[in-house]
């Protein structure tokens, strides 16, 4: 009898952590910032009241390929709206030339150098 409450307290475990990973999806990098060497901003768009954090860092001697996930647990109905969140990546080697890719959609990032809400304004980009 206690080995199945073992199994079922296991059973619900494991759903939960299911529907909770189900909703921790990568977000889209739309821009980066670099703020030393080492640290790079880089900013997405998540659901209001969000968890966005970075998940991942690679590093190659051409490219830095960072993923960004965001966790949003929405009861309820909501809207379609997005709220912009920028995000710290730590380097293990300097930036120098290497090109940034989204992690999540394989393409490469744009850089910038303005703050938001103006970051592709005219002469943000290098």
């Amino acid at each position: 009898m206690r080995w199945r409450r073992v199994i079922a307290l296991v059973a619900v475990a494991v759903l939960v952590v299911g529907a909770i990973r189900s909703l921790d999806s990568p977000s889209w990098i739309f821009y980066y910032r670099v703020v030393d060497d080492h640290t790079l901003v880089v900013g997405t768009v998540a659901g209001p009241g969000g968890w966005t954090r970075v998940t991942s860092v690679t590093e190659t001697p051409a490219t830095v390929t960072i993923t960004v996930s965001s966790l949003v647990v929405q009861i309820g109905a909501g809207t379609a709206s997005g709220v912009l969140v920028e995000s710290n990546a730590t380097l293990r080697d300097p930036i120098g030339s290497r090109v940034v890719i989204d992690g999540s959609s394989g393409l490469q990032v744009q850089r910038t150098h303005c703050l938001p809400p103006a970051y592709f304004a005219p002469g943000c980009s290098p």
